[in-house]
């Protein structure tokens, strides 16, 4: 398929370069062509476009995967966005997290011009795009879903896509992910601190409650892969996991739902940015507790 891809980075990356293992045509937009990833992408075959709306003009399908809800928009709907370069019946697939109501808003505007827009984010960080195991949860019409099936499945497992809803529904169910991610992240940092600092050691801890109630995902990859032998690489950066709290702190106001863990998380995670950790993974949320015990939790 003509596929364009809009929003070459962590994740964009790898996701495009699975697209054109999968055979797929594919256009990129990229405000900073220079970039090494970008090079990359463009030298595994995928071709440069001076704009969002030549990537439109060129493509049956475009992705964008970008930081929050004003990127979105503007590459979607601005001046020389998606929409004005789109044909009637394009799809727009928007892997983005972002504000469900946005989604919703820019589904609408796409209708009147004949084009279909679903929300698609997706979890599994940037080990999951690059290894093409995303799981994809997408807001959206199912008969547009699953024209869009071929491509959503370079990028994810089959089992693991899943039509979800109307348009917005998937940004929910991400957003709702993302709550327990910080939050089980943010009590797995803060209590191996603790056991750490009263004489615990992190290997043993790790594999005893990996087989008890305080089991995780969290805890059986993430924090060994990275937290725990120091590297804060980003699977997943802290800064855009402190913004999808506050996109879901605010999806908890519109819909008067008390979120106070949420919210108490969310400031453990802007510790960690003040700290200048926000480009780190954002299990670096342990390095801020470690620093306030005097302790550091590392595998041996």
């Amino acid at each position: 398929m003509q596929v364009g891809f809009i929003g070459i980075g962590v994740m964009g990356r790898p996701m495009t370069l699975n697209m054109l293992k999968a055979e797929h045509h594919v256009t990129i937009y990229a405000r900073h062509p220079e970039k090494p990833e970008v090079q990359e992408v463009l030298k595994a075959g995928a071709k440069l476009a001076p704009s969002s709306r030549a990537v439109a003009m060129a493509s049956d399908i475009v992705i964008t995967m970008l930081p929050n809800s004003p990127q979105v928009e503007q590459v979607v709907a601005g001046p020389n966005g998606i929409l004005a370069g789109a044909r009637k019946g394009l799809i727009i697939i928007d892997m983005s997290t972002i504000a469900p109501t946005v989604s919703r808003k820019l589904a609408q505007e796409a209708s009147i011009q004949g084009v279909h827009l679903l929300d698609a984010p997706v979890s599994g960080g940037s080990q999951g795009a690059i290894n093409g195991t995303l799981t994809i949860m997408v807001g959206g019409e199912r008969e547009i879903f699953e024209q869009a099936q071929p491509v959503l499945e370079a990028m994810g497992k089959k089992e693991n896509i899943f039509h979800v809803g109307p348009n917005g529904a998937g940004e929910i169910i991400k957003l709702v992910n993302n709550v327990l991610c910080g939050v089980i992240a943010a009590a797995i940092a803060e209590s191996f601190v603790l056991g750490v600092k009263a004489g615990a050691d992190v290997d043993t801890m790790a594999k005893i409650i990996g087989v008890s109630s305080g089991a995780s995902w969290q805890l059986a990859n993430q924090f060994p892969l990275r937290a725990f032998n120091g590297s804060f690489q980003p699977g997943f950066m802290t800064d855009l996991l402190y913004k999808d709290l506050g996109l879901a702190l605010d999806l908890a106001a519109e819909n008067t739902v008390p979120m106070s863990m949420t919210a108490l998380t969310r400031q453990m995670y802007e510790m960690a940015r003040a700290e200048g950790y926000g480009r780190e993974d954002y299990t670096s949320v342990m390095k801020v507790l470690e620093q306030l015990a005097g302790v550091e939790v590392r595998s041996k």
